[in-house]
């Protein structure tokens, strides 16, 4: 009879750990607007097309085949999020094309 009292006991006290545990970690993840993911998104392939184009700074033939072959793979990219349209893709594809 004393055994199962302490296991009991044993058992309610870790069920009201876990239940405590489970209470206070909460859901910290952030939750991100469209404008944000998009803000996101968009300075990623910024700083990509920097990085790339960086070493090319005097070879202008070479750096114009290497930011049109950049920006075809970041609308095929876009393309595939089901996030943005057509317009959205078009808008954000002429606002690279537009980065030195």
């Amino acid at each position: 009879m004393d055994d199962m009292i302490i296991y009991s006991l044993i058992g309610i006290v870790t069920l009201v750990i876990v239940i405590i545990i489970t209470l206070r970690g909460g859901n910290s993840k952030e939750i991100k607007t469209k404008n944000q993911k998009r803000a996101e998104i968009l300075d990623g392939y910024k700083l990509e097309l920097q990085k790339v184009l960086g070493p090319l700074e005097d070879d202008k033939e070479a750096r114009v085949s290497k930011k049109s072959s950049m920006l075809k793979k970041f609308s095929d990219e876009l393309s595939r999020n089901i996030f943005f349209d057509k317009n959205e893709i078009r808008d954000i594809m002429l606002e690279l094309s537009k980065e030195e």
